[in-house]
């Protein structure tokens, strides 16, 4: 035996000439060519000696295969091999493969299906096994853009498989790279315990051939598999055995790939310091093989390492970067999610309409490519944009679509649950109130089914108690706002107590029983002070500033209506602290109808103005679109208010007044809403 065991397929397809010439070329350096750790470091450049048979197609064929797995795609670029390539499809084979890695995949299969045309009229039996699951492998990398394409490559695999399996000599070893593809292949289809059963199968096969490189590759599938386990233990025996094998062998790509898998692995143990240096580590690696997908994909592990850290800076910097590796690669899912990433970071800054135009770019790319299942992560992240700016009819649409996606999936209860819940209180928002009653008690269904007695339970009642009201039906309301009492005083929550009281105030309001109303909230704001949250006290203040204008309106008492006012200040105030815009649109267009009200009209734009402006810088067009026809309105009133008879201007005060309790009550669903609108 000339060549070692693991390339006796080309042993078999190579002239006794050349077999010869390799030999002697060998014993010249005093080296054993059967040995693989020598054949690998040598082969290539005496490939290139001018002693061997100039005309051997295999010797090229057989170069290029071992250039591709030592990662030497500084070959694929010599003189040498660009005067042999020609003609040799055998060694384009694995050229493609080269340039896949490095970024070229458009080139890449336009070459393989080149390839394999050629070679399914040349009856090349291992060139077209090869072909096939080269192209399959880089297929599979591209997502379901290509999906159709690598189920015809999968098809003509299973076809192979059938024809030859029980009647072609050394079928196994022929059949590898088909039998790695599969494998990747059944990813996207099995559990991760049938997948590694399936794995195992085929390593048995390799240890069989005793072939290193595709047994090396396997024992990564199977690390792979055992980490989807969380079998950390059988997932480090695996990976010790392929960096047993690098010790040796100097597969470069894949010693990158086992580098960056053990930073999966220490990511999984929490171990996030050792999981970043190895991510980083393997970038280096990568880099220095100019293997884009390999960098890419180590970028991506480091974006979203940094991420679930909140290191939020780190985390934009490697995902701006992912995406331009993407870009540059055509790798359309990497791109969907690294624009997922980046619109999510813009609106956590506050920039909604770059988060905007982001997401947009996002779902676009989801859309042409077929990426389902990053359609709900997309749609959500629009709907809070969407809730944030004051687009509340599209945030409606968007998480419309997050339920519909999410269902088309079989999401867990748990996560339908939140969705129904969040669909409900931006139909709220919007005066859908049968909708928004109906996405409750769906919610509210869930929560029984899974017996969950908790937060959500609560909130979903004091929701139902509120839309109840609205439509006027207090007789259910009572019921459920004295389920939400009953939760409260079994949990024993000072805050749910408290979010307990201030439902039972407004439904003392809505009774007219304001006295009873205003002495609950004394103990409200006492207990309010307490808690880390603000978000309960800018619902009391909301309830407070109601309060006042009610008994206004009874006593007419001006202190009772500047008092009103304060709070309405308050409410601006509290909304900076929460960093909640929609508050702070929402308190200034409370404020400013109240001043006109009160013929303030100038000091009312001046609250309009203020909001418009901030709306405009955030890009919150939706908001700034309001605002502007608020302030046109005052404006436009502020103006015609001396030549107004004392009737007529009576009448367009008290719709300032009316305006100012609808703002109030929608102001109140805001906030209630925000602490789950959260992306």
């Amino acid at each position: 035996m000339v060549l070692p065991k693991d390339f006796n397929l080309h042993e078999n397809r190579l002239s006794k000439e050349s077999l010869e010439s390799i030999e002697f070329q060998f014993d010249r350096l005093g080296k054993d060519s059967s040995d693989i750790n020598v054949f690998l470091k040598k082969f290539t450049r005496i490939s290139k000696s001018t002693a061997l048979p100039s005309d051997d197609y295999e010797i090229v064929y057989l170069a290029a295969k071992i250039a591709y797995m030592l990662s030497d795609y500084a070959y694929f670029e010599s003189e040498g091999f660009k005067e042999k390539e020609m003609g040799n499809d055998g060694a384009r084979i694995w050229q493609a493969l080269a340039k896949a890695a490095q970024g070229d995949i458009d080139e890449s299969i336009k070459m393989l299906e080149d390839i394999k045309k050629i070679t399914e009229n040349s009856g090349d039996i291992l060139q077209y096994i090869e072909t096939l699951g080269v192209l399959g492998q880089i297929l599979i990398v591209r997502g379901s853009k290509d999906q159709a394409h690598l189920d015809k490559i999968m098809e003509s695999i299973d076809k192979f498989e059938e024809k030859y399996k029980h009647s072609l000599p050394d079928f196994n070893h022929i059949f590898m790279p088909a039998y790695l593809l599969k494998g990747r292949f059944m990813t996207l289809q099995l559990s991760p315990k049938e997948l590694i059963e399936e794995i195992q199968i085929t390593y048995k096969i390799a240890e069989e051939i005793d072939n290193a490189y595709w047994m090396a590759q396997l024992q990564l599938d199977l690390t792979m598999g055992y980490l989807s386990l969380n079998d950390a233990s059988e997932a480090n025996n695996y990976l010790k055995l392929v960096f047993e094998t690098l010790k040796e062998k100097r597969f470069l790509a894949l010693e990158a790939k086992a580098i960056r898998i053990q930073g999966e692995l220490f990511e999984k143990q929490n171990k996030t310091e050792l999981a970043e240096k190895n991510y980083l580590k393997a970038k280096i690696a990568y880099t220095k093989l100019k293997d884009q997908i390999g960098v890419s994909t180590c970028v991506s592990k480091l974006a979203n390492l940094a991420f679930n850290q909140n290191q939020q800076d780190k985390a934009e910097q490697y995902y701006t970067e992912s995406y331009a590796i993407s870009e540059k690669t055509s790798d359309f899912y990497a791109m969907t999610v690294s624009l997922n990433a980046l619109a999510r970071f813009a609106s956590i800054k506050g920039q909604y309409a770059e988060s905007l135009a982001t997401y947009k770019r996002a779902l676009e790319i989801a859309k042409e490519n077929s990426f389902e299942v990053l359609l709900p992560s997309i749609y959500s992240g629009l709907a809070f944009v969407n809730f944030i700016s004051g687009d509340f009819w599209s945030a409606v649409e968007n998480r419309s679509k997050v339920v519909i996606f999410k269902e088309k999936m079989n999401a867990s209860e748990e996560e339908l649950l939140l969705e129904h819940m969040k669909l409900g209180q931006l139909n709220a928002i919007v005066g859908n109130l049968d909708a928004a009653f109906d996405e409750f008690e769906q919610a509210l269904n869930f929560c029984m089914k899974l017996g969950k007695k908790d937060d959500l339970y609560f909130d979903l009642l004091n929701w139902l108690f509120e839309i109840s009201t609205a439509l006027g039906n207090l007789s259910l309301a009572e019921t459920y706002v004295s389920r939400a009492d009953l939760f409260a005083s079994i949990h024993n929550s000072e805050e749910e107590n408290v979010q307990a009281l201030i439902s039972r105030i407004r439904f003392l309001i809505q009774k007219r029983e304001i006295t009873k109303a205003d002495s609950y909230l004394e103990s409200v704001f006492e207990k309010a002070l307490e808690f880390p949250s603000a978000l309960t006290m800018a619902l009391a203040i909301v309830e407070k500033t109601n309060v006042l204008l009610l008994q206004y309106q009874e006593k007419a008492d001006e202190s009772l209506f500047e008092e009103a006012m304060g709070k309405m200040e308050d409410m601006v105030f509290i909304s900076l602290d929460l960093e909640f815009l929609p508050l702070t649109m929402y308190a200034k267009r409370a404020l400013a109808k109240a001043l006109a009200y009160g013929n303030k009209y100038q000091e009312g734009i001046e609250e309009i103005d203020e909001a418009c402006e901030l709306a405009e810088q955030l890009g919150m067009e939706k908001f700034a679109e309001t605002m502007k026809a608020d302030q046109d309105d005052l404006k436009k009133n502020m103006k015609k208010i001396d030549s107004m008879s004392e009737k007529a201007l009576e009448e367009k005060r008290q719709s300032y007044l009316t305006d100012v309790f609808a703002i109030l009550t929608q102001t109140f669903w805001l906030v209630s809403a925000s602490e789950h609108q959260q992306i």
